[in-house]
């Protein structure tokens, strides 16, 4: 069983040299486990969030046209970490060590924040062209944040260890070259 509710906010600017858009979500999404003729009953019945229960989503994306050949772009978001089953101990039990979990999802990762900026240069914007061309120079993560994708715990020679995995852990550069027909 399980319940999801929230609210999402949206302000945007379309026209002008600068537009661009600033939106906030608030979401739940909330299980819950209680019926052992059904399967395992998880956190004793009580409501845990699930995997991809994210509360607050932040997104802001810029754009500042300079010219009709030079724009710039931002844009930034930001979002509560995902849920997580932490270990919190060991024991020995049947001839073996076990290892003793938190409540379900008790913990999250630590929060996802990104910015990335872009500059696009447009090719001239000659009527009789059968293409328009564009070059887009840029940084994705421009702060180098290693947010992390997923956490995960290994046990090695009786000891637990957690190892958190980050994808795209630094600044990235990049160039693109656009051909629209």
């Amino acid at each position: 069983m399980g319940k999801a509710y929230g609210l999402e906010f949206l302000v945007r600017k379309t026209a002008g040299k600068l537009n661009g858009w600033i939106s906030y979500t608030y979401s739940r999404i909330l299980l819950k486990a209680d019926n052992p003729m059904n399967g395992e009953v998880i956190n004793e019945g009580r409501y845990y969030p699930a995997s991809y229960d994210k509360p607050h989503d932040l997104t802001f994306v810029g754009n500042y046209k300079v010219s009709h050949r030079l724009s710039f772009s931002l844009n930034t978001t930001y979002s509560t970490g995902r849920p997580i089953t932490l270990p919190i101990g060991r024991f020995y039990y049947d001839g073996g060590m076990r290892t003793l979990y938190a409540d379900r999802n008790a913990y999250r990762i630590p929060d996802y924040f990104r910015t990335d900026f872009s500059m696009n240069i447009e090719g001239n914007h000659k009527v009789t062209q059968k293409t328009h061309n564009s070059w887009t120079i840029g940084v994705y993560n421009l702060t180098g944040r290693r947010n992390p994708f997923s956490v995960y715990y290994v046990s090695q020679n009786g000891v637990v260890n957690g190892y958190k995995l980050s994808i795209f852990g630094t600044a990235i550069p990049f160039i693109n070259f656009n051909i629209k027909f």
